[in-house]
């Protein structure tokens, strides 16, 4: 339905009220008189409230998405200029600011950032005012059933980073693009992408990302999932010796844990993240890049869940039964982040749902990634690569999924090792912007997938927001953001 073809229909009963109220006036003149005077509101009323605007804003369902292409900055030492992870316990970076996968002249940064862009531009028809009937055209290459019209408020985390010559130039080539909180040149600290997207307060983030390589295993497109704080919890008994063994681990969905080298197995990659995640440290005896203390990474985003000012102080000597402790026995999860790890949404989110674990943040990934395909799919003729389908995920800590409230669809896009991937990644962008526009939509709206001969199709399941309902005016998506 166009944006303002509601138009007629709202102003029968606004009008049929008029009239009654005309109707029960006692005396013709008085309504002549009380119509004069109405007059000038009336007009003004009809010009703001019924315009195609503002049907489009209020007549259908509102969503909040924030596009959010992976990296962008540079690399650069010193860490103390130009690092990342800024630590306000201890004044300092604690690690080197990371730009992004590259090979051959192909950078990460600039690919995601066109492809994301490309996607806003697609989403754009469906924001208030947009030209919804484009984007139907859009949906029609994947559904013959009429689409639901609904409004998605589009942004994307951070800015153009595809000029490297004028990022290089900055004082701070990383100030734009930093995930964390970073003290600006007055010595204030200012928000980075993290703390921006929350106050966005959106239901839905899709991060962008590629990679150089990756296990054979891992050959193909990626979803990239935190675990719930059950099972982290679960690792946390077992540092504590209350567990004897590590069978939970090995019985659970989340087994599959990322590994940063070969040299250990599964199991101590998942034991050196839980003590990260709890107490900011790795266990005594493993490797670390950078400063062995990782931070308190909650405290590092202006959300509803960091701690109150001064925290640093009590921080400074990790005192027991605190949320600072290092001692395993001695930590306590007791403040409004680690009630909000133990809450409901939060298992929503990542744990459990259609994919059988990781919740809807492991669905929002597969799903996009199955749009992804399915685009390419019908772009090529309705024929498919070998390197095109979706594999296993990422199972890890990541800042993202971990610090926002949003449902977070975080996807790698493929490897620049491989050769398809580079040609997919660099000649295919629209095709891949408009698989990840459409899988947007039915995210939120539902899309019913034509039937094709693709080995993993599109399921078109829109994501319940209901259950992130807290009251009738608000939801767990509004919570993040710091008042």
């Amino acid at each position: 339905m166009p944006a303002g073809a509601g138009s007629n229909r709202a102003m029968v009963p606004f009008l049929a009220n008029m009239k009654a109220v005309c109707i029960r006036a006692p005396h013709a003149a008085t309504v002549a008189r009380m119509a004069l005077r109405i007059a000038p509101t009336l007009a003004c009323i009809l010009v703001v409230v019924f315009t195609p605007a503002h049907f489009a804003r209020h007549e259908f369902p509102v969503f909040r998405v924030v596009l959010d292409p992976g990296h962008g900055g540079r690399s650069m030492r010193p860490i103390s200029l130009y690092g990342d992870r800024y630590d306000s316990i201890s004044g300092a970076y604690l690690d080197i600011y990371k730009e992004g996968a590259a090979l051959y002249g192909i950078h990460e940064h600039v690919i995601m950032y066109a492809i994301a862009r490309h996607a806003e531009r697609m989403l754009a028809h469906c924001a208030p005012g947009g030209n919804f009937a484009a984007f139907r055209a859009i949906l029609a290459r994947y559904t013959d059933v009429e689409p639901q019209r609904i409004t998605i408020e589009t942004s994307l985390s951070r800015p153009d980073s595809r000029n490297e010559s004028a990022v290089r130039g900055r004082s701070d080539p990383n100030e734009q693009f930093r995930l964390f909180d970073f003290p600006g040149t007055n010595g204030t600290l200012r928000e980075g992408r993290l703390s921006v997207i929350n106050a966005r307060r959106p239901h839905l983030v899709v991060s962008l990302h590629c990679a150089t390589d990756g296990p054979p295993k891992y050959r193909g497109l990626n979803p990239v999932i935190v675990a719930p704080y059950g099972m982290l919890y679960e690792g946390l008994r077992y540092l504590k010796g209350e567990r004897q063994t590590p069978n939970f681990f090995y019985r659970s969905a989340y087994r599959d844990w990322f590994s940063e080298s070969s040299a250990r197995p599964d199991i101590d990659w998942f034991i050196k993240d839980v003590s990260v995640y709890f107490t900011g440290y790795p266990p005594a005896g493993y490797p670390s890049k950078g400063s062995r203390f990782k931070g308190y990474r909650y405290n590092m985003v202006s959300w509803a869940y960091r701690d109150p000012a001064g925290w640093e102080f009590r921080a400074w000597h990790h005192p027991d039964r605190t949320p600072y402790a290092i001692k395993y026995r001695g930590f306590n999860a007791s403040n409004a982040f680690w009630e909000r790890e133990r809450s409901v949404y939060e298992r929503h989110r990542r744990d459990g749902g259609p994919e059988g674990y990781g919740g809807d943040n492991h669905y929002a990934s597969a799903e996009i990634i199955r749009y992804v395909l399915y685009s390419l799919y019908v772009d090529a003729g309705r024929r498919s690569h070998p390197d095109e389908r979706l594999t296993r995920p990422y199972i890890s800590i990541w800042s993202v999924p971990l610090h926002v409230n949003a449902i977070n669809a975080f996807v790698e896009l493929g490897y620049l090792r491989i050769p398809h991937h580079r040609h997919m990644l660099s000649s295919r962008q629209l095709e891949i912007a408009e698989g990840i526009a459409v899988g947007v939509y039915s995210l939120l709206a539902g899309v019913t997938p034509r039937s094709s001969n693709l080995a993993q199709p599109p399921r078109g399941k829109r994501i319940d927001f209901g259950k992130y309902s807290i009251s009738p005016s608000k939801n767990y998506f509004d919570c993040a953001a710091h008042d």
